[in-house]
């Protein structure tokens, strides 16, 4: 009898200890899933790449060139949401990225002119991601300034050269991305890929002779063996958003991780990068957020790089500083809403840029409108590929040679690259690649004089006061690249 009483009272400790260890357990997993409930996020963004020249986009539309081969971002947008109307406001490394980061358009934020530094004070996604309980690092290029508005943490590394398994340090990301299950984790990944001299890459890939070219571009024997690289490059890129995607898969949270890809601006190619034509200003953007973006969605909306920040606080449940430009597209995201802006708009400073002169260029675009004013067309425009023709190299060298040959084409391209009207103005509708200037034609005056309004009233909020703005580029040039 006395040994029954003793099972039974070891049994009755057995239970309580079990159900003790239970409810820990519980609160436990309760205390992870409540932590996990805000989604982990992604941003990754390529170097210089065209948005056409990412495969989904590229075979969207009969006027694109149909080259890319880029199957894991192809895939991407088939899980989330694929907008065909992202731009950033200027088609320039530093200034395009610290919008993206800070939420604040280039002149307001300080940070306009190439290898510019943002104003101290100005927060970033570093500070607001961090007040919202996140990790928040930055794997490969930085190019933004000061460290105190990007004080994100190193992750990976910053690989521009051939070798490597990635150009941003994929070791690092991976341990980044699974180090802490228990806190979520905000890691940009700015990979080095597409940006010159285009090294990397698997070049069989492609065949010189098999490309098209842009019908904005001229069409030469070399400039198709150096779009061979290019396009390997951006096959890399590719290749790297299918390795990130792969941690992802492996560590179990792609479910629980909202996940964007974009192309920053135009490759370093005439009319694209340093310009505020489409090939230059409108980028690739597919964001996948699992139960939350309905698969395989394309938007038009209107979108700027000033809205991502914003749009990502929302989507976290945190509150829009009223001291941002950006407003948050998450009705978008959600299906609630299928318009976000009416207006897009431009900024160029080309002081401070690599053998650049003095042409500041702004524009306004609407869905099928835009109007670039350059604001100094006295000047001649110049950057590195033109002063490449004093040393007979580069692709207007090219373009030059063939316009001596007679090549009608060539000469207009080359003419026009160095040499613009004070006023264009476009029908993105009929010419998307922006070949047609009708800035001279009466039937488009009231568009043009609507437009012109609306430049001038952003402009004016914007603190932006246009030639004084480009010649003041240099107060907000950052130390190691001294402003000429």
């Amino acid at each position: 009898m006395k040994s029954n009483i003793t099972v039974l009272c070891l049994i009755f400790c057995l239970l309580i200890v079990f159900a003790q260890y239970s409810r820990s357990a519980s609160e436990s997993k309760a205390h992870v899933r409540t932590t996990a409930g805000k989604p982990n996020i992604v941003l990754m963004l390529s170097d210089d790449t065209n948005w056409f020249d990412i495969g989904v986009y590229d075979r969207m539309y009969d006027y694109t060139p149909h080259n890319a081969i880029t199957p894991n971002i192809d895939r991407l947008a088939k899980q989330g949401i694929l907008f065909t109307s992202a731009f950033t406001s200027t088609a320039m490394c530093s200034p395009s990225r610290q919008q993206l980061y800070t939420g604040i358009f280039p002149v307001r934020s300080g940070a306009y002119p190439q290898h510019s530094v943002a104003r101290e004070g100005t927060r970033s996604a570093a500070h607001y991601f961090r007040d919202l309980g996140y990790r928040v690092g930055l794997a490969g290029k930085r190019h933004v300034a000061p460290n105190s508005v990007y004080p994100f943490e190193d992750v990976g590394e910053d690989n521009k050269g051939s070798g490597g398994t990635t150009s941003f340090g994929i070791e690092g990301v991976e341990k980044f991305i699974t180090r802490d299950a228990r806190q979520p984790f905000f890691l940009i990944i700015a990979s080095n890929n597409s940006h010159g001299p285009w090294t990397r890459g698997d070049r069989s890939l492609y065949d010189a002779g098999e490309l098209n070219i842009p019908s904005f571009l001229v069409d030469t024997p070399e400039f198709r063996r150096s779009l061979v690289n290019y396009y390997a490059e951006v096959s890399d890129l590719d290749k790297e958003v299918g390795l990130v995607d792969g941690i992802l898969e492996d560590a179990g949270i792609r479910e629980n991780t909202l996940f964007i890809f974009t192309s920053e601006q135009g490759a370093g190619m005439p009319f694209a990068k340093f310009t505020t034509y489409d090939a230059g200003l409108k980028t690739a953007l597919i964001i996948r957020w699992p139960d939350r973006i309905r698969a395989g969605s394309v938007s038009d909306a209107m979108v700027q790089y000033v809205d991502v920040l914003p749009t990502l606080i929302d989507a976290v449940g945190g509150s829009i500083s009223t001291s941002v430009d950006g407003v948050s597209f998450l009705p978008v995201l959600n299906g609630e809403k299928y318009h976000h802006r009416d207006f897009t708009y431009g900024v160029h400073t080309t002081r401070n840029i690599h053998s650049g002169t003095d042409y500041p260029i702004r524009s306004i675009r609407s869905a099928r409108y835009k109007l670039i004013l350059n604001l100094m067309a006295q000047n001649e425009f110049s950057n590195l590929a033109t002063s490449a023709l004093k040393s007979r190299k580069g692709v207007l060298w090219q373009w030059q040679k063939r316009s001596s040959a007679g090549d009608a084409w060539a000469a207009e391209r080359l003419s026009f690259f160095r040499q613009r009207p004070p006023v264009e103005f476009y029908d993105l509708l009929e010419d998307p690649f922006e070949l047609s200037n009708l800035a001279g034609e009466k039937r488009y005056q009231s568009i043009m004089d609507e437009l012109l309004v609306e430049l001038h009233a952003w402009m004016k909020q914007q603190g932006d006061r246009g030639v004084q703005t480009e010649l003041s580029a240099c107060d907000h040039a950052a130390s190691f690249k001294p402003c000429p």
